[in-house]
């Protein structure tokens, strides 16, 4: 029988090599997860690590044609894209600059984790990941929490509530705090119907979690959460020993929206009623139209030349005809990447299902990613780091 040593689950039979790499990776992930839950400022905490940490990541690197084929599908559509965008006039290096980086974190990410996935425990890796997502939202939330009671809504020069009393957090806006929060929620309910320790606990940590979802008031996030806590309980429907969890579990979230209700219409939070803020968000707001129409832009810039229709305008280059956000990931792709792009998204997305299908935990990741991508038609996440981290995560 294997023996494991030392709380990395590291396997005695590897190289010491193999060992120091799969060290490195596994302190590196570890706190990346941690630092993408602060990124008020750019370049990030993460980023900066990141930096730091490659060269000793890139040690004895390997990669599988399964992460080559990957990295290409998102690559090579973006490379071509950039130079028929500048053959159309249009060139945006911030934004090359951060997709190229997205698409090599990817890269690195994922071959390591093919490279010491038979070295370190995956069990004990994704705990541990998690744990450190779920500190680093339950810090964004305890922040906000602060906020509400001191009315100090600025920490750390960081301003934490948004937009009358949404929580932003250590983020830039709040419709990217909600979605960070998520998969904490989601592995916390995910180990609350498959565990039998630790079950109240882990009950209330995803209550904890969603809590902090509703309070960023993003509509996107909501359903998100919705999607990704529909799947993940229709994934586990048909085990019995979770038929009983999920009746309670419905019965549960039931009483909690009715004490919610009734209790939030007495609670005011820096001047704003609470119940009438809620409702207020869950309707059609003015700006919507707005995005509405950047979203359509897609079709404008597919229709401006037969360079953009297969190959789009260019990473960054969406805004230069909607003039505004483009609140959508797939408008953005099409728009910037063209058919051509988007088709090769497509298979990219479907290989990434195919392979986190094959996960022992593929439970936990199809919903959350479901849920993510739902968000993504309402939110542009193409530059969201924990989506790439979630990415990674679900494949290897």
């Amino acid at each position: 029988m294997r023996k494991l040593v030392s709380s990395f689950s590291i396997e005695r039979r590897y190289s010491l090599n193999d060992k120091f790499i799969a060290r490195v990776y596994f302190v590196f992930v570890v706190l990346y997860v941690f630092l993408s839950g602060f990124v008020f400022i750019e370049p990030s905490p993460a980023e900066i690590m990141f930096t730091i940490m490659a060269p000793m990541m890139l040690i004895g690197f390997s990669t599988t044609w399964r992460i080559m084929i990957l990295f290409l599908l998102l690559f090579v559509p973006m490379t071509i894209s950039a130079y028929f965008g500048i053959i159309q006039g249009f060139f945006n290096l911030r934004f090359f600059t951060i997709d190229t980086y997205l698409f090599i974190f990817f890269f690195v990410l994922s071959s390591l984790g093919f490279h010491v996935k038979k070295i370190v425990n995956k069990d004990h890796l994704l705990s541990s990941l998690m744990k450190a997502w779920a500190v680093a939202g339950a810090v964004n939330i305890m922040a906000g929490l602060f906020a509400y009671v001191t009315g100090r809504t600025t920490l750390l020069g960081t301003e934490i509530i948004r937009f009358g009393i949404r929580l932003k957090g250590f983020f830039k806006d709040p419709n990217v705090l909600g979605p960070f929060l998520i998969p904490a929620g989601i592995y916390y309910l995910y180990m609350f119907f498959k565990e039998r320790e630790k079950s109240i606990q882990h009950l209330l940590l995803f209550i904890f979690f969603s809590g902090g979802v509703i309070l960023t008031f993003s509509r996107a996030a909501w359903l998100n959460l919705f999607f990704s806590m529909l799947f993940l309980i229709f994934g586990l429907i048909g085990e019995p020993r979770s038929r009983g969890k999920i009746a309670g579990f419905f019965v549960i979230v039931l009483i909690l929206l009715m004490i919610f209700f009734q209790v939030s219409t007495q609670i005011n939070i820096l001047g704003v009623n609470l119940y009438d803020f809620f409702i207020n968000r869950t309707g059609l707001k003015s700006y919507d139209t707005g995005r509405f129409s950047a979203q359509k832009e897609f079709v404008d810039i597919m229709n401006y030349s037969v360079l953009s229709l297969f190959f789009g305008v260019g990473p960054g280059n969406y805004e230069n005809f909607s003039r505004m956000a483009t609140h959508s990931l797939f408008a953005r792709y099409i728009g910037e990447r063209g058919l051509i792009g988007i088709s090769t998204f497509v298979v990219f997305l479907v290989l990434v299902s195919r392979y986190a299908l094959k996960s022992s935990y593929r439970k936990f990741f199809i919903p959350v990613l479901i849920g993510q991508l739902v968000n993504s038609f309402f939110i542009d996440s193409l530059h969201w780091r924990h989506l790439w981290l979630l990415i990674v995560i679900s494949i290897l």
